[in-house]
């Protein structure tokens, strides 16, 4: 069968809704022989005879008319979705993004609450997660292999990148159970100075803080572990091999052998979450996801 043009399907479907010549011709804002001339042509093209005239306008659809009918219905509303479909897409309502989170994302709750607004207005946009500590998310971000990222709040962006502060919790200590410190409800940085640290990587490439050196003060920690995932901190921590500085919301997690203290100080250091994405070169899809973590956006 010849290539049918969507425009006869659509023009037999009137017909067979109306079953009459005038009245189809009328909604197609098309004369009557010109709607009988492309009825005939779809019937060659076809070729079954698809409608039988009732005197001068009305018609009736003859059997192979009725099973074209259907089929016609369905190419028309595929013809719809996918013009649906491909509008969505060009507003990016449809698609996929790829999105990295670190840990303290999940225990803080900001990365649930804020995509969770976000996937019940756009359900066909389907949200891929990926757990990266925040140098591999940065590089994953600028490498085009994710499309955003929730991750630790840098001094300064590499380029190319941007990014807002969505959440910003205290810092505070994690001691093995039997440290003698852990009688203490506070505690003063400088009691500190003579301890050992399990801290986290340096990243001086982006500019995040170390957090053990952001409470010292005037005395550098002595660190003895790093790694960027605070779960293994916690882990050293457990083990006594040192002490860790951790965001507040770390302190939910269920670790045996692992007391937490708040600082006792005026300027407890802050650890801050930040909403990452690439400057100008994002799909329609996160450009929607941008905006809409905009309003969760933290005042400076």
């Amino acid at each position: 069968m010849a290539d049918i043009e969507t425009r006869l399907f659509r023009y037999f479907a009137v017909l067979a809704q109306e079953q009459h010549f005038s009245r189809a011709a009328h909604l197609l804002n098309i004369t009557p022989p010109t709607l009988t001339h492309q009825i005939k042509k779809l019937e060659r093209l076809v070729g079954a005879r698809l409608v039988e005239r009732k005197g001068n306008t009305h018609v009736a659809l003859t059997q192979a008319g009725l099973r074209f009918f259907e089929r016609a219905q369905q190419v028309l509303r595929q013809i719809e979705e996918a013009k649906t479909v491909a509008q969505q897409a060009q507003r990016g309502e449809v698609g996929r993004i790829d999105i990295g989170f670190m840990a303290t994302a999940v225990c803080s709750g900001i990365l649930q609450r804020s995509l969770a607004d976000f996937r019940r207005a756009n359900p066909a946009i389907e949200i891929n997660m990926r757990k990266l500590v925040p140098m591999d998310q940065i590089k994953a971000i600028m490498g085009k292999d994710l499309d955003a990222g929730f991750t630790r709040s840098p001094h300064k962006y590499p380029a190319g990148l941007e990014g807002f502060e969505i959440f910003r919790q205290p810092m505070v200590l994690a001691l093995p159970g039997k440290h003698p410190l852990t009688r203490r409800k506070t505690i003063n940085p400088a009691a500190l100075k003579e301890e050992l640290f399990i801290n986290t990587g340096p990243e001086l490439d982006v500019g995040f803080w170390g957090h053990a050196e952001a409470i010292a003060g005037h005395f550098t920690p002595r660190v003895v572990r790093r790694d960027d995932d605070f779960m293994t901190v916690l882990t050293y921590v457990s083990m006594g091999y040192g002490i860790g500085v951790i965001p507040q919301t770390m302190t939910r997690m269920n670790i045996p052998n692992v007391v937490f203290r708040e600082l006792a100080t005026n300027a407890v250091p802050k650890s801050a979450i930040a909403f990452v994405y690439r400057r100008n070169d994002s799909s329609p899809q996160t450009d929607l996801l941008i905006k809409h973590m905009r309003s969760h956006a933290l005042r400076r």
